[in-house]
C-alpha cells in the first residue's frame, strides 16, 4: 500500500523506507510511463541529487519507464533546472528530478515534468496518484531504450552564460550546504567566469552534515553572512539540496530575504519593460508590491513552484518568485527556476548599477519581517486547521483588514501583514508576518503565537525557524 500523502500539491515526497523505497518508485514510473502513454510521449529525461538514495531510485525510475516503452536520457547527478533544460536540448516533453530539494536527508521524492519548462500541477498530479493507486501500467510495450546525457553540463553552462554579460570580477562566498550544488559552483562561477570564488561547504554529501540545504533558514544565512565578512567579499550566496532555489547576504553579511530579491529582480526588468506584469507569492513581503507597482504590474499568486509557474506563463508575465528563493524569468529565458541563472542575473544588475547590495535595497521600502516559520502540523490536519479554524478566526479578530484566502490567509494591515498557510510539501504550517516598526511588529508576532497555541495541531517540535515566534 503506498502512502496517498506523498503525493503532494506539486510534487511526490516521502520519508525514505517507510514512504519510498525502490519497488515504490518503480511503481510510480510506471504509472508515469502509463500517464505519459496516453498523451504520446515516448522520451524522457531523468536525473537525481545528491541524497543517499537517489542514485538508487533513479535507477528504479528508469527501470519502471523503459519497460513500459519509454526511451530515457539517464542525466546522473545534476540540478533540477538541468533536468528541464534537458528537455529542451534533447527535445522530450517528458522528465523527471529525483529530489525532496530542502527538505531533510531523510526524505526524497521527485518532481515530474509534462512539456517543456512545465512540472506537474495539483490536477495532474492526482491523475498520477489515481493511476498509481489503480495499478494502471503501460501493456505489452517494447522496451525503451538509455542513453547517457554526457554533453549536458557544457551545454548547460553554454546556455546561461549566453544570456548574461558579466565583466565585472566579483568575489563571492558559496555555501550550498553540501548539497548538489557544490558539484558545479567552482567550473562555472570560477573556472568559465573568473570570480574569486570562497566556497565552504562544498564538499557533495547526501547526508548532509552541515543540516539541511535550505537557503530561507536564517542560521544557514547568518553562516554565510559571517564567511563574507571574514572575507570581505561582495556578496554571499547559498543553494537548496538540488540548486533551483537561492538565499542571498550583501557585503555586509545582512541577510537579503527572497522576498526582496523578488522586488530586485522585478525593479530590473521593469527597467527595460516597463508596464509589465510580475507575479510573487502570498508569502511576499508588501515591499514587493510597492516596488512592482511603481513601474509594473504586482500579481499575487499562491505559494509553489510550479503554481507560480504557471502563473507567470498564463499570464504572459515578465517574471515571477517566491519567499522560498524561486525565481522564474521569462524576459529572456524558459521561464523555469534555475538559482544559477538568478545569481548571474542578479550580478549583471549589480554591475550595472554599479552598486552594492546593501545600497541597492536602501531605496526600497522598510519592513521588519520574519523569516519563514514553519511549524509541525500532521497532513492529514493541516488542511482542515488552516482552512476551518484559523481562517475563520483571523477574519473575525480583524474584519476591518483586507483578507486574501487564495493561499491559506494573508492579513494585509496598512502598515503590516501576516500569512498562515499549509506546505503542499510537509508536515506543517508557514507562517509570515511583517511591521513598519519595530512594537507593531513585536504586537503583532504576539498575536500569531496567541492564535497557533489555541491549537492542539501544531507540533511545536517539529518545524524551523520556530524560535522567530518567541
Amino acid at each position: 500500500m503506498i502512502n496517498p500523502y506523498i503525493f503532494r500539491g506539486y510534487d511526490i515526497r516521502g520519508k525514505v523506507g517507510k514512504d519510498l523505497n525502490f519497488k515504490v518508485v518503480k511503481r510510480i514510473a510506471q504509472g508515469y510511463a502509463y500517464f505519459l502513454n496516453t498523451r504520446r510521449i515516448k522520451q524522457a529525461v531523468v536525473g537525481h541529487d545528491c541524497r543517499l538514495s537517489s542514485e538508487e531510485f533513479k535507477n528504479a525510475m528508469i527501470e519502471g519507464l523503459t519497460e513500459s516503452g519509454i526511451d530515457v536520457v539517464d542525466l546522473g547527478m545534476c540540478l533540477t533546472q538541468m533536468v528541464y533544460f534537458a528537455q529542451y536540448h534533447y527535445k522530450t516533453n517528458g522528465g523527471v528530478m529525483i529530489t525532496a530539494s530542502h527538505n531533510p536527508a531523510d526524505y526524497n521524492g521527485m518532481k515530474m515534468a509534462l512539456g517543456y519548462s512545465y512540472t506537474l500541477g495539483t490536477r495532474e498530479i492526482l491523475d498520477l496518484k489515481k493511476i498509481v493507486q489503480e495499478n494502471k501500467r503501460v501493456k505489452k510495450a517494447k522496451k525503451g531504450s538509455v542513453t547517457t546525457g554526457k554533453d549536458l553540463k557544457e551545454a548547460y553552462f553554454r546556455d546561461i552564460l549566453k544570456r548574461v554579460n558579466i565583466d565585472k570580477k566579483f568575489k563571492i562566498v558559496f555555501d550550498p550546504s553540501c548539497g548538489t550544488a557544490a558539484g558545479f559552483i567552482k567550473e562555472l562561477f570560477q573556472e568559465k567566469l573568473g570570480f574569486e570564488i570562497i566556497c565552504q561547504n562544498c564538499k557533495v554529501d547526501g547526508s548532509f552534515p552541515k543540516g539541511t540545504p535550505d537557503p530561507t533558514e536564517e542560521h544557514i544565512l547568518e553562516r554565510l553572512g559571517e564567511k563574507v565578512i571574514e572575507t570581505k567579499a561582495d556578496l554571499g550566496i547559498a543553494y537548496d539540496g538540488d540548486g533551483d532555489r537561492l538565499g542571498v547576504v550583501d557585503e555586509k553579511g545582512g541577510i537579503i530575504w527572497a522576498d526582496v530579491l523578488v522586488a530586485i529582480f522585478a525593479d530590473d526588468i521593469l527597467d527595460y519593460l516597463p508596464g509589465g506584469k510580475i507575479v510573487y507569492n502570498v508569502l511576499c513581503s508588501k515591499l514587493v508590491d510597492d516596488v512592482i507597482n511603481k513601474k509594473g504590474i504586482a500579481l499575487m499568486y499562491k505559494t509553489g513552484h510550479s503554481f507560480i509557474k504557471e502563473k507567470v506563463s498564463n499570464e504572459r508575465a515578465l517574471f515571477g518568485g517566491e519567499l522560498s528563493g524561486h525565481f522564474f524569468f521569462m524576459d529572456n529565458f524558459f521561464g523555469h527556476d534555475d538559482a544559477f541563472f538568478a545569481t548571474l542575473r542578479l550580478l549583471e544588475y549589480l554591475q550595472r548599477k554599479d552598486r552594492s547590495l546593501s545600497k541597492i535595497i536602501e531605496k526600497f521600502p522598510k519592513y521588519i519581517s520574519s523569516p519563514e516559520i514553519k511549524v509541525g502540523c500532521p497532513d492529514n490536519l493541516k488542511v482542515k486547521l488552516v482552512d476551518d479554524k484559523i481562517t475563520k478566526e483571523l477574519k473575525q479578530k480583524f474584519p476591518y483588514a483586507k483578507h486574501t484566502t487564495i493561499d491559506g490567509i494573508r492579513i494585509d494591515f496598512k502598515t503590516s501583514m501576516l500569512v498562515i498557510r499549509y506546505s503542499h510539501n510537509g508536515p506543517y504550517l508557514t507562517v509570515k508576518f511583517e511591521a513598519k516598526d519595530q512594537k507593531q511588529y513585536e504586537k503583532l508576532k504576539k498575536q500569531v503565537k496567541e492564535i497557533l497555541e489555541k491549537h492542539k495541531e501544531i507540533n511545536w517540535q517539529e518545524g524551523s525557524n520556530v524560535e522567530s515566534l518567541n
